[in-house]
């Protein structure tokens, strides 16, 4: 017996330490996240909650700023935020659901479910090929009247897909991958067609009221919604209120919701047990396809994850709509939850939520991990507007050269097309067309600056220029509507001239 009551003691002792190993352990790692994300928010590069867990325990709960500056309020875990794409992942979610209750399968077509949409192609692409963006549709948030009309329409999910949506393929269905929002707002009509209730509804009874997100839902832009926060767009010169869009028509079940970061982490130990669904359904979920997109996620395997000896899996999503940004990111082996919610779309400030994630996933598995820097295109601003744009990209020349290493040029591509359209929108597309030159000549590749400067081109009204930027667009991108449209439009003014 006093053997035994020995060992049970040494055992007591030794679990109580490993606590306390683990403890102290999770401790320093909190300090260091935390370090890293004040600086990325001193840096106007992150405002909002962020939640890191780690062997199902929180190791770093914190809110950076204000939910709303207007009013000063601070920023708290039960804040709501736009999720933007974040919400793709419960659309397949339901679809899964409804597989499982027998009500759909992944062969399934478009037409068996939506007989108004184009039989061209509704007869052939299938759920599946929905739910992992290999459809071939064309994305309708890539449409040229997204931002300036379809935002404000307030019409019926059916009425705005009649409307807006086009069926000309740019790739034959399930034999490539590009991000298509057509195809999970198209998923939430098929939805609400099947269980003959509103898409909201659906999640709620599926989903928020079985594992308890109290605290999430779809924006309705006629509802008070308490504790939500105001999104806000970072402009260069400051933070200004974000631009009206009517979430609930305009985005729908592609990027419709908002949550807080409570609630999310109760949606992700959901995944982790067969509440939602069994496992032949996850494994189904899970399971990367092509471009590593699963249902919802980005599924991807990593040998030796930084440096730590693990074959680890991410799964992670970002989600960006009007004033707010959002990242997800998990790894289930470590049971590894991060979510970053931010309301002044820190994601369009060179990806600045993956960077974040990447430097938590580097103190979580003990990498060396650098302090965050300024983004280098703040600084090429102030010498922009204090002097002029042509000495600005002098400056940021040098800057490029000779300290490379003390500024942020993560997204440097998407930044200084950012600044192309922020002077553009000032009415100076001569200075406009200075940066995107630039930009070409640093990025000759990309199909998003010929496109940029296609435009810039067009407003001055240099129709030939701006027709070889888009045909250039086009040659990079062949799937680009936007160019297509535009060259559309040029032809039809050059045409009386040839």
């Amino acid at each position: 017996m006093k053997n035994f009551l020995f060992a049970f003691l040494v055992l007591s002792s030794l679990n109580i330490f490993a606590q306390k190993n683990v403890s102290n352990s999770n401790k320093e790692k909190a300090k260091k996240i935390d370090l890293i994300i004040n600086k990325y928010h001193d840096y106007n590069l992150f405002n909002g909650s962020a939640l890191v867990v780690q062997n199902g325990e929180i190791v770093l709960q914190k809110n950076y700023g204000k939910a709303d500056k207007s009013w000063n309020i601070d920023a708290t875990s039960d804040t709501k935020f736009r999720i933007g794409s974040v919400t793709k992942q419960f659309t397949a979610m339901l679809i899964m659901r409804l597989k499982q209750e027998g009500k759909i399968k992944l062969d399934d077509k478009i037409s068996d479910y939506l007989p108004w949409f184009s039989k061209t192609v509704g007869s052939k692409i299938t759920i599946h090929q929905l739910l992992t963006h290999t459809s071939g549709l064309p994305n309708y948030t890539d449409f040229p009247d997204f931002k300036t009309k379809m935002v404000f329409e307030n019409l019926s999910g059916k009425d705005f897909a009649v409307k807006y949506f086009k069926d000309n393929l740019g790739f034959e269905s399930g034999t490539k991958q590009n991000y298509c929002n057509t195809g999970y707002y198209l998923l939430g009509l098929i939805i609400e067609e099947i269980t003959k209730k509103p898409y909201e509804e659906v999640l709620k009874e599926k989903i928020f009221d079985v594992i308890g997100m109290k605290n999430t839902g779809i924006e309705n832009p006629k509802e008070i919604i308490s504790n939500y926060a105001q999104g806000y767009d970072f402009d260069y010169d400051g933070y200004q209120k974000t631009d009206y869009i009517n979430i609930k028509t305009a985005v729908f079940s592609a990027g419709g919701m908002y949550s807080t970061a409570n609630d999310m982490r109760k949606w992700d130990d959901a995944l982790y047990t067969n509440i939602l669904l069994n496992e032949e359904n996850k494994k189904i979920y899970f399971t990367p396809n092509l471009g590593n997109y699963a249902y919802g996620l980005v599924v991807q395997k990593h040998q030796n994850f930084l440096s730590s000896g693990k074959e680890i899996t991410t799964m992670a999503h970002s989600g960006g709509i009007n004033g707010f940004s959002c990242n997800i990111a998990r790894i289930p082996e470590d049971k590894i939850y991060v979510i970053l919610l931010d309301n002044t779309r820190a994601g369009k400030r060179g990806g600045q939520l993956e960077a974040i994630i990447d430097d938590v996933f580097g103190i979580l598995y003990n990498a060396k991990v650098d302090v965050p820097k300024p983004l280098i295109i703040f600084e090429v601003y102030k010498k922009m507007k204090s002097e002029s744009v042509e000495i600005g990209i002098e400056y940021l020349k040098d800057l490029k050269k000779n300290k490379f290493d003390s500024y942020n040029f993560n997204g440097f591509e998407n930044e200084l097309n950012r600044l192309a359209y922020k002077f553009l929108g000032e009415g100076k597309p001569d200075d406009a067309l200075k940066i995107i030159d630039y930009a070409v000549s640093e990025f000759p590749k990309s199909s998003n600056i010929y496109d940029t400067r296609g435009e810039i081109y067009f407003i001055k009204k240099d129709y030939n220029a701006s027709k070889k930027d888009y045909q250039k667009t086009l040659e990079l991108n062949p799937n680009n509507d936007n160019a297509k449209e535009m060259l559309s439009k040029i032809n039809q003014i050059l045409s009386p001239k040839n």
